[in-house]
């Protein structure tokens, strides 16, 4: 894309901001309801609450209306934490929301860098008093230690641990200089300032870590990847280290080149992780996706402000023109591979929350995504282990399949139906090349689910059973199913999500899936017509797949060898962390590239 092209988009950033603020101007606070505990023993469930306090005041505050509702409703919020000192320390409440309470005393508290002294003293006294206990019960000087996990030792989840240790940052910087909080003793004997300067030091290490091992273990989840980089554009604004600031940035540049590659009108391709089976594993929804909107004007304007955006959309942070190139320059980016490696695997013992202890002497998981204008494909390739060796947040609902172009829903999904409808642990392996997929029920799964295929409704059409094979059209490819042993059926969905499941009759049976763009076809006849020629063999329990581009895969179905492409064993070792012709970055190097015709940044985590 030409550079004026490229400065409308990133100078749009603050107009679409302001439309998302102007559709909620004049609007009351709408409380959520105070929801019981999630389970015995624990506090209330109040995260929806906390965050329609924290929505309407950032709004309220930002456009200069309905000040003393807004402050009022911040001091009631914090009040009821205070009285509630349980549901304070709960995973699931306060911590959610505390990156707004912080922005928002950095920017209009007494000294707001916005416009100081729209949040209230006495608001203000309370939002402090709440992140100080916070602060004093769950966050110890030792956990800022780096040590031997070098940041991998994880907390509740990766989510979570950021979530924690941000607040627990961020609390500490407006603490050290405030007269009522600079010289109190945390638990552990400890001063703010300490905690402060203890958690520069590992947030920066923290950077370099992500760089050098692949970025994060709930790969490309679009909920939790926002809820978790909420924290750091808060460091990005308003931390005092240069080279702090400097390392966050080049997370958030690295996040988002990541992003743009695999994602088409702002929804993500390519495996996941933790994508449950309650709806998000087969519709666009996202606040990554929101967030992308408001970079780089992809999908549709956000409905309503959400906590997971709020840091995001009011942050000084901007992706580089390259970044901004990658994702709005579709067919410009042509046909490309995208690899990886990520870690998943764990210290024995170490897989369940509250502590994860991740393996980071070896990947553990190969990331693979082939991307072109019509349709990106992927999964995340990984060894037949036990579920134990997974720490749960990499091997919990992992997700591949292949989105389309064209419709926002449009996507073929290949899923082992978990028991409760909704979470599983380990359920498949797979071994993908460009436009060919093979994937399989493991035998180390925790479900006893169907193995099954979602078709959406949506962006598909002209159905065709044929050969052994289900076709498809999508408005840029063509696609093809295979169930290769058993019988299959065809179910409706059970929820409001548009669409039907073809399910196997012997749920260890592999599915292929193969997709190709149109422009390589004559018309859905000939592409029918060359899958239908492709060479397949289940003989002695290993199936052998040669598909349209000519690479042969092979999974052995009993599951004890490892997956082949091209008679190569898929490599779970350290090899690049990033590479694709568009980001690329040596394991354990903390250097990592993005270029894109001519435009070129070095993000170098190192320091300097």
């Amino acid at each position: 894309m030409n550079d004026e092209a490229l400065r409308r988009i990133r100078d749009g950033f603050d107009r679409r901001v302001k439309r998302v603020l102007d559709a909620e101007r004049g609007r009351r606070l709408r409380r959520q309801k105070k929801r019981p505990p999630l389970a015995p023993g624990r506090g209330n469930y109040v995260r929806p609450y906390s965050y329609s306090i924290v929505h309407f005041a950032m709004r309220c505050l930002l456009l200069d209306e309905q000040i003393g509702a807004a402050n009022a409703a911040l001091i009631e919020n914090a009040r009821h934490y205070l009285t509630h000192p349980k549901d304070l320390s709960d995973r699931d409440s306060f911590h959610w929301h505390a990156d707004v309470l912080t922005r928002l005393i950095e920017m209009f508290g007494e000294h707001g860098s916005v416009a100081a002294g729209r949040l209230s003293g006495q608001a203000e006294g309370l939002i402090m008093d709440t992140l100080w206990q916070y602060a004093r019960r769950n966050t110890t000087i030792k956990e800022a230690a780096v040590g031997r996990d070098r940041t991998w030792r994880i907390r509740e989840s990766e989510n979570h641990h950021v979530q924690i240790f941000t607040t627990a940052w961020h609390f500490a910087k407006l603490a050290k200089g405030a007269r009522r909080f600079a010289h109190r003793k945390y638990r552990d004997g400890t001063t703010a300032a300490e905690h402060h300067a203890a958690w520069t030091e590992y947030m920066k290490v923290y950077c370099l870590e992500r760089a050098k091992k692949g970025m994060f273990i709930e790969v490309g989840n679009d909920g939790y990847n926002a809820v978790l980089l909420k924290g750091f554009y808060n460091v990005f604004d308003f931390a005092e280290d240069p080279e702090l600031r400097r390392r966050v940035r080049c997370l958030l540049d690295v996040y988002w080149a990541t992003w743009a590659e695999l994602q088409l009108d702002g929804v993500r391709g390519g495996g996941r992780t933790r994508v449950a089976q309650l709806g998000g594993d087969r519709l666009p929804l996202s606040q990554t996706r929101m967030l992308g909107w408001f970079y780089f004007g992809l999908g549709p304007q956000p409905d309503q402000l959400w906590s997971g955006y709020l840091a995001g959309m009011t942050s000084a942070y901007r992706p580089p023109a390259v970044v901004a190139d990658l994702a709005c320059d579709v067919e410009g980016r042509g046909k490309y591979a995208v690899r990886g490696r990520l870690l998943g695997r764990v210290r024995r013992g170490y897989w369940e929350p509250p502590d994860y202890r991740m393996r980071t002497e070896e990947g553990g998981v190969c990331s693979y995504a082939w991307c072109t204008p019509g349709f990106i494909m992927g999964t995340l390739m990984v060894e037949p282990r036990r579920v134990e060796d997974w720490a749960a947040i990499s091997s919990q609902n992992r997700w591949g399949g292949v989105i389309f172009a064209g419709h926002e829903e449009g996507r073929i999904v290949p899923q082992v139906q978990a028991a409760d409808g909704g979470y599983a642990l380990n359920t498949q392996w797979s071994v993908q090349s460009r436009g060919s997929l093979i994937c399989q029920k493991l035998r180390t799964n925790t479900v006893d689910g169907a193995m099954r295929v979602w078709f959406s409704r949506a962006g598909l059409k002209k159905r065709v059973e044929e050969g052994g094979w289900v076709f498809v059209e999508a408005p840029g490819a063509y696609a093809a199913v295979r169930v290769v042993r058993g019988d299959v059926s065809w179910e409706a969905s059970s929820d409001e999500v548009e669409g039907v499941w073809l399910r196997c009759a012997d749920a260890w049976s592999p599915v292929i899936l193969e997709v190709g763009c149109k422009g390589n076809f004559r018309d859905y006849g000939a592409f029918r017509r060359a899958v239908l020629k492709l060479r397949l063999s289940a003989r002695d329990e290993v199936l052998r797949y040669a598909g349209l581009s000519g690479d042969r895969l092979t999974l052995d179905m009993k599951q004890r060898a490892l997956p082949r492409v091209n008679g190569r064993e898929v490599s779970f070792a350290r090899g690049m962390a990033f590479d694709s012709p568009f980001v690329k970055g040596k394991w354990n190097s903390g250097r990592v590239t993005v270029a894109k015709d001519g435009r070129r940044c070095l993000f170098d985590f190192n320091g300097g």
